[in-house]
């Protein structure tokens, strides 16, 4: 299986941009490297979409499993996101390891994020690249 070198640097439209889109999206799981993994397959995993660079989205994988802890995640909780289904009081974790996947590779918007949680989500973003 080939595996791309990690990307040192985000792209310059994510570096430019004063806030994420801030859409929550399913995605097809084959369009992701982050979970390609998993002990029990997925067909979808949820992504925030952070910029769309015409037909590709540069995105952030998420995650259910607890990552309160980690730096590496920023929590997408009932403040940060307005989900269009109830959210059982589960909150999710988007991945800073971003992907650029293509348009056609994300299905349904599942939630929302407000003005500010999407400033919050690029600052935390930049603040780690």
């Amino acid at each position: 299986m080939f595996l791309a070198r990690p990307v040192e640097a985000l792209p310059d439209s994510v570096v430019e941009a004063g806030k994420a889109d801030g859409f929550v999206h399913v995605c097809e799981q084959g369009a992701l490297m982050f979970g390609s993994d998993r002990r029990e397959p997925s067909n979808y995993r949820p992504v925030v979409a952070v910029r769309n660079d015409g037909p590709r989205f540069v995105v952030l994988p998420c995650t259910t499993k607890d990552s309160t802890n980690s730096a590496d995640f920023f929590a997408l909780d009932d403040q940060r996101v307005m989900w269009s289904r109830p959210s059982n009081d589960r909150t999710s974790f988007a991945y800073y390891r971003y992907e650029v996947v293509g348009g056609e590779r994300l299905k349904a918007k599942i939630g929302v994020m407000p003005q500010a949680a999407r400033i919050d989500l690029l600052t935390w973003l930049k603040s780690r690249y």
